[in-house]
């Protein structure tokens, strides 16, 4: 082997599959299906619902639902985490500033099949 002639050894990358991600919002509605990490509320889903991109299901419960959405009833309960909110009415919307007695409220989905 003279001075001109020289092995390269060259290694591919590792490859990552991508990973398809549905983005819902707090109501469970659709926003985007991506493979890019943005902020929010994502599941993971497979290739065939990553391509179908339908806008018309729910995710509940960390699940992709496709009842009709006459089926499906949302309504705020009281929790012990969610929007703070006076005691004495829930239209009144509290800061960590307010002396009073709060209520926590969470919006709950229910599915009827």
């Amino acid at each position: 082997m003279n001075n001109d002639e020289m092995i390269v050894i060259w290694e591919a990358p590792q490859i990552q599959p991508p990973e398809f991600r549905l983005y819902y919002d707090d109501t469970g509605k659709v926003v985007c299906y991506t493979c890019e990490k943005l902020p929010g509320n994502f599941i993971v889903v497979d290739a065939q619902t990553f391509a179908q991109a339908r806008p018309d299901v729910r995710v509940i419960d960390g699940k992709i639902s496709t009842v009709n959405p006459n089926a499906i009833i949302s309504k705020l309960m009281p929790n012990t985490v969610g929007q703070k909110c006076a005691k004495e009415d829930i239209s009144i919307v509290v800061d960590d500033s307010y002396s009073g007695d709060v209520t926590h409220w969470k919006l709950q989905t229910y599915e009827y099949r």
